[in-house]
């Protein structure tokens, strides 16, 4: 498919970029007992792991701009794809049982969603270049 050249790196950019914005916004609650109340945690403070599946993202990216990609380049969007959901619903589960020992309700913010989009958009890039770099 020609369009895929173009299409799956765009699509890993919108990946990264969502990551991105993802940081910026309210992930989770904390409780600090300093202040005695909850803290609102951003996205950097409460998921800094996302910060190496951008960096993966940007070399995947890199790899299907070239045409030299193929089987490894497969491989490694697939561990990329896996390892992005993998702590989304690792991230979702830490913060529901801390939220349950504190014996509160958990607030799930804005960001944890853009990032779910974004890890959305990378496992739909997997499957579309699992299927299209043969073809290339």
């Amino acid at each position: 498919m020609p369009g895929s050249r173009r299409l799956l790196p765009a699509l890993l950019m919108l990946t990264i970029v969502s990551y991105a914005v993802a940081l910026s916004l309210p992930w989770h609650h904390r409780w600090d007992p300093a202040l005695g109340a909850y803290r609102i945690v951003d996205g950097i403070d409460g998921a800094s792991w996302l910060l190496g599946v951008i960096v993966l993202c940007a070399v995947l990216a890199w790899l299907l701009s070239r045409d030299q990609a193929g089987f490894y380049t497969k491989m490694a969007a697939a561990i990329t794809a896996f390892l992005a959901l993998t702590g989304m619903v690792v991230d979702y589960l830490n913060w529901q049982a801390v939220g349950a020992e504190a014996n509160s309700p958990v607030f799930v913010g804005p960001g944890f969603y853009v990032a779910l989009a974004g890890s959305g958009v990378l496992v739909l890039t997997t499957v579309l270049g699992w299927r299209w770099i043969e073809s290339w």
